[in-house]
């Protein structure tokens, strides 16, 4: 505790969003951030409209966002843990995503966790995968696997944040390859991602994957960044 002390008065630690001085018991975001931040409570909605993105393109089970991408604070989080290389933050979040959509059962019956792959000279570049870094987080919670080795991005495509919605499905035609068909044969698979807009670059690998047929897939993302806030309830159903 004395060290604990020294360090926190040393090197002191400041919230990501407002900039106020953390405490010991706080982590990368102060407490009022935290829940100031724009939750969609899409888990406890069965036929949300984040799973509606994925109707009549995937074997889809439930999908669900964390939060809203609306605010500038949360904007600027989810840009430095994409590109100014503190996956940790996203790790943080991620973690508080799973514990609580843990409790509601949505990650029940998932066999395991394949985070959206990144093109090899995107990830020399960025240093990692910020959706690892997601998954690795549900992983930690719910002790189900998360597997990086069985699909393979192998085109490097623009970034989907540079184009047009309508340009977004033809821009990540094909631009998976499962490489470990073994592995995702007869399982339920949860497929995690960063920010979810149109959902272009999700249905792309999951229709990939779903050429396999013997799968289900669910999928979750740390964002949404839809252009109308939809009409998720408050109450909890139980998946």
């Amino acid at each position: 505790m004395i060290w604990t002390d020294i360090i926190e008065l040393l090197f002191p630690r400041y919230c990501i969003i407002c900039n106020e001085r953390l405490n010991k018991q706080e982590s990368h975001i102060c407490i009022n951030c935290l829940r100031k931040l724009p939750y969609t409570n899409s888990h406890l909605t069965k036929e949300n409209t984040i799973e509606k993105l994925f109707w009549y393109h995937l074997p889809i089970q439930r999908a669900a966002s964390y939060l809203f991408y609306s605010s500038t604070g949360l904007r600027e989080v989810i840009h430095s843990f994409k590109y100014y290389d503190n996956p940790y933050v996203g790790a943080y979040l991620a973690r508080l995503m799973a514990l609580e959509y843990n409790d509601v059962g949505f990650f029940k019956d998932i066999d395991i966790i394949v985070p959206v792959p990144l093109h090899w000279q995107r990830r020399l570049h960025r240093g990692y995968n910020q959706a690892y870094y997601i998954a690795k987080s549900i992983s930690n919670v719910t002790g189900t696997p998360v597997i990086t080795n069985a699909i393979k991005r192998i085109k490097n495509n623009t970034s989907q944040t540079r184009i047009e919605h309508q340009q977004r499905q033809s821009n990540v035609s094909s631009i998976f390859k499962v490489i470990h068909p073994e592995v995702l044969r007869g399982k339920h698979i949860l497929l995690v991602d960063d920010v979810i807009t149109t959902g272009s670059t999700l249905i792309s690998l999951g229709k990939t994957i779903a050429e396999l047929n013997d799968v289900r897939i669910s999928i979750v993302s740390l964002c949404y960044a839809g252009n109308f806030f939809c009409n998720f309830v408050s109450e909890n159903e139980d998946w």
